[in-house]
């Protein structure tokens, strides 16, 4: 592009940007799924682990983590044992019905600031360390 005085500017590396940005993306997607997700998932467990009652300690030892579609995490308690579903949400025997549940929303609930800040971290490292697509 050139003006009147005879100036010309020319701006380079648009569709590296662009494609780099695309880049980053992904990989931070990919990033926080892998690292984020499944830490929280593995420490909302281990917690719930630690908080359910004990008796034969099957209760506990049910309690899981896992990593389902892309960017999401779950925590299941109670497979194959009859009585688990009593445990977490009550509604029986003197017990109040908790809606929630008594261990595992409430304890994921507790970890949301902590993933949080995981993902900045995970997303800081990724844009430190991204690679940029050198203008031709």
């Amino acid at each position: 592009m050139a003006d009147e005085a005879g100036i010309e500017v020319k701006v380079k590396g648009i569709r590296q940007l662009s494609q780099g940005a695309r880049q980053l993306a992904i990989n931070i997607a990919q990033a926080t799924s892998e690292q984020a997700v499944k830490a929280t998932a593995e420490q909302t467990a281990a917690t719930v682990r630690a908080r359910v009652p004990r008796r034969s300690g099957r209760l506990a030892a049910s309690v899981r983590s896992q990593r389902g579609e892309p960017g999401r995490g779950s925590v299941t308690m109670g497979a194959g044992l009859p009585y688990a579903r009593w445990i977490e949400y009550g509604g029986g025997r003197g017990r109040p019905y908790r809606a929630r549940g008594r261990y595992v929303y409430p304890t994921a609930k507790r970890t949301e600031r902590a993933f949080r800040k995981h993902c900045e971290i995970v997303t800081q490292n990724e844009i430190r360390g991204m690679r940029w697509p050198t203008p031709t």
